[in-house]
């Protein structure tokens, strides 16, 4: 199986949880590549390759290349993504919308919306190839429910989210579904550039009374990428009844 993102810190959460369970995982990374000889003792017989998601051509070349090297792709995480578009300040670098730029909104699409739809491309060809698979997109509370957060980084996961049913109807034919996990806050990650008084204000509201561990979202990120045989279509809140 194929993990988009995975030296990030939900991603070696979410190969961890693969391996574990007893798949041959491909992972990608774009910048991340010294996490890597702490990472790949754990996944026995996986590969890395670097990938940009900016760019269309080297999608198509990493998909192709990990279905060579193992016989085929029958599961795929999408973890990869950008979550901050300027430079960071520390816990104070949430995006409000006179911070946001063209290149800023350009880049967040580019990499979480139009870089996921044309992996979901090729994957498509590769999965009906080999009979059907199951494909995993990682989205965000902030694309589903009203909260604080950086308006482009909203839309591109909503947009996510949209593009999930749209393309569970056209691969289900092929025995291919498509669902997206959409986590709250979780304990480290992208939580970093939320400002304190916004976290305090989730672990208020939320009904368990805090933020989420990365290991209890790859445990449902697994179990869709493993053993699903007939959900689909469908974005699956974790945060923790907020």
């Amino acid at each position: 199986m194929l993990v988009f993102g995975g030296t990030g810190a939900l991603g070696r959460a979410v190969c961890a949880h693969l391996a574990r369970e007893g798949a041959r995982v491909a992972l990608t990374y774009h910048r991340n590549e010294v996490l890597l000889p702490e990472l790949m003792p754990g996944l026995p017989n996986g590969l890395a390759r670097r990938l940009d998601l900016r760019q269309l051509p080297e999608i198509d070349s990493v998909i192709d290349d990990v279905a060579g090297e193992m016989g085929g792709i029958d599961a795929f995480v999408q973890c990869a993504g950008v979550a901050v578009t300027m430079e960071r300040t520390g816990a104070d670098s949430h995006h409000l919308m006179p911070m946001v730029d063209e290149a800023g909104w350009d880049t967040m699409m580019d990499v979480n919306v139009r870089g996921t739809f044309f992996a979901l491309r090729r994957l498509g060809e590769v999965m009906r190839r080999g009979g059907g698979g199951n494909v995993v997109l990682i989205g965000s509370i902030d694309g589903v429910k009203s909260v604080p957060a950086p308006v482009h980084y909203a839309a591109s996961k909503g947009a996510l989210g949209a593009m999930v049913p749209a393309v569970a109807k056209e691969l289900g034919p092929h025995g291919i579904r498509v669902n997206m996990v959409a986590p709250g806050i979780l304990e480290s990650g992208i939580s970093r550039d939320i400002p304190p008084h916004l976290l305090e204000e989730y672990v208020k509201h939320c009904g368990l009374r805090r933020v989420g561990r990365h290991e209890e979202i790859a445990a449902v990120v697994g179990w869709l990428a493993l053993h699903n045989t007939y959900v689909t279509g469908q974005t699956m809140l974790a945060d923790g009844a907020l």
